[in-house]
This record gives structure tokens, C-alpha cells and sequence, in this order.
């Protein structure tokens, strides 16, 4: 942070600002990134000679336009800029200053980045590693295979209830975002592993005289599983089937969509399966009705065995 003669009074109230987050009880890495982030804006400040923080919109754009110009990344300006807007609604609050000019201050545009998604062959080393020995591998086998047979997020996963699974149809009743309810297939293979997965859930929930859940997937205490640890136990299983490690569940997500897409499935039968918020529910099933999804899926799917 820069000193000296000028440091006075825009160096006190970034220093009172710095005290009352700490008293708020701000993490330590919050307000390392909070001193840093401030220290940019004050040495610019003091640079271009405010009197105070009494300045324009327009100025304090000139500041974010000099944040790019210095090369920080986009998400680095962002944070940046969080913590500047911060810093002008505190001293709007605290009627330090009149109005807030930081209001409108906007980030810049972040680059669009393609979703992570393992290959075919990927994909049929990590479904093919777990050997359904117990109710742990049964577990992680059931998991794998429905992450990517039927293209859930991993909070719609742990959120299965038994009976959400219609077994004769090979559907599963997913509560996807903003409670929106959609019916997802699944195929043969999965319905199989499913099914061994079930005699083990419930010789676990017996031998430790667990009650009944109504969860699916199951912890080892017997309640449900979180997604947290569907996370840990997914690197776990890249790792050991040697498939790059940095590649998080929703993964096998976005795998589901391009394998499907790359064999033919028309995109908006994969937009309806996957419950996308950008096909409207007046489009979702206008023309593809549940029976063609499911005909579709099962041509499509490198899995589905038939």
C-alpha cells in the first residue's frame, strides 16, 4: 500500500474500513485479498491525486479500465471490483460520502469456457472400474452409472428417493433446479447395477439395524448422501482408474450430453433430458413426448445394451 504525504485522508478511512471488517469476523484469506485489492484502488488513487473519495462513476470506471491495462485477468478484476464496491457502499453507509459511484460499477466479461467432459473411452474405463463387492463399491457403481446413463447433477443424485424410480418404465423423477420436476430414462445396464445395488443397500441397512430411508444413496451412518462426498469419492475412482483426476461430476454431466450428441441425438431431446432452464415448458415436450425421449435415448446412448 503506498505512504506518504497524501496518504491522508484516503489511506484512514481504507485503514478504518480494513478495522470493521475484521470486527465483522471476515476470514483471514477475505481480508489478505481485501488489503491487496484496496492497496490497487489507493495507489491509483493517490496516483491520479483525489482529494477524497467524493469521485465520479466515470472516474472509477477510468480505475476498473486501468486494472486491464495492468494485465490482471478478468476474474482477478472482478475481485477487485467486488471489494471496491464494498469498500463505496461502506462509505456511502457510513455517510462518508454523498452518493455511491461504485453502484453501476460493472465486471468485465468473463471468456466462455468449454465444459470439461471425458472421451468415450474414458468414460468406459471409470463406469468399468467398480467391482459391486459390498454396499460401498455397489455404491460408487450405482453412482458412476447414473451420473452418466441419465445426465443428473449431482444434487438431483443424492436427492433420489426409492420412490422416484419406476423400475418397469426405467425412469427416474428428478427435482432439478427451481423445483421443476422432469422424467429421465435409463438404460438396461443401469437398471441392472441399480438392482444390485438395492440387495446390497438393503443387507447394509440390516446387518448395521439401520432404519429405513427413503433416500437412495445412503452414507455410512444411513443417512443420505451428500454431494460432497459424491465429489470424494468420484476422484478417488478417476484416480484409480487413471483418468485425469481434475475433473469434477458434473463432468460425467456434460460426457452424457456430447456422447450423445456426437451419435446423433437431436440436441433438444438432450436440452429436455438434461432439464435445461433455456428450453421454455411451453417447447419442452410440444414435439418429443416422453415414449420418443426414451426410444431415442436408448439408440443414442453408448451404454444402453438394449
Amino acid at each position: 500500500m503506498v505512504t506518504g504525504k497524501r496518504t491522508l485522508p484516503l489511506s484512514e478511512e481504507v485503514r478504518v474500513f480494513h478495522l470493521e471488517q475484521q470486527a465483522r469476523g471476515v476470514s483471514p484469506h477475505t481480508a489478505r485479498a481485501q488489503v491487496g485489492d484496496l492497496g490497487k484502488l489507493l495507489e491509483h488513487a493517490l496516483r491520479a491525486k483525489w482529494d477524497d473519495w467524493k469521485v465520479s462513476p466515470r472516474t472509477l470506471r477510468g480505475f476498473a479500465l486501468e486494472l486491464g491495462d495492468r494485465g490482471l485477468d478478468p476474474a482477478s478484476q472482478a475481485r477487485v471490483l467486488s471489494t471496491v464496491r464494498g469498500f463505496f457502499k461502506w462509505l456511502w453507509e457510513t455517510q462518508r460520502i454523498d452518493c455511491n459511484p461504485a453502484s453501476g460499477l460493472r465486471n468485465p466479461k468473463q471468456p466462455k469456457r468449454l465444459p470439461a467432459f471425458l472421451t468415450e473411452g474414458e468414460s468406459q474405463a471409470l463406469l468399468d472400474l467398480p467391482q459391486a463387492v459390498d454396499f460401498s463399491t455397489a455404491r460408487l457403481a450405482c453412482l458412476l452409472e447414473l451420473l452418466y446413463a441419465s445426465g443428473l447433477r449431482v444434487s438431483e443424485l443424492v436427492g433420489l428417493d426409492l420412490q422416484d424410480v419406476f423400475s418397469d418404465q426405467r425412469t427416474l423423477r428428478v427435482m432439478g433446479k427451481g423445483r421443476k420436476e422432469r422424467m429421465v430414462p435409463y438404460h438396461a445396464q443401469a437398471a441392472t447395477i441399480l438392482d444390485v445395488y438395492f440387495g446390497y443397500r438393503a443387507a447394509f441397512l440390516a446387518a448395521k439395524a439401520l432404519p429405513a430411508s427413503p433416500a437412495i444413496f445412503l452414507n455410512q451412518r444411513g443417512g443420505r448422501l451428500t454431494p460432497t462426498s459424491v465429489r470424494t469419492l468420484l476422484r478417488s475412482a478417476l484416480q484409480a482408474a487413471s483418468v485425469r483426476s481434475r475433473v469434477s461430476p458434473h463432468a460425467l454431466r456434460h460426457s452424457f450430453a456430447t456422447h450423445l450428441l456426437n451419435r446423433g441425438m437431436d440436441l433438444r431431446a438432450i436440452q429436455e433430458l438434461l432439464g435445461h432452464a433455456s428450453l421454455s415448458t411451453t417447447q419442452r415436450y410440444t414435439h418429443l413426448g416422453l415414449e420418443e425421449l426414451a426410444r431415442t435415448y436408448e439408440k443414442a446412448h453408448p451404454r444402453a445394451k438394449g
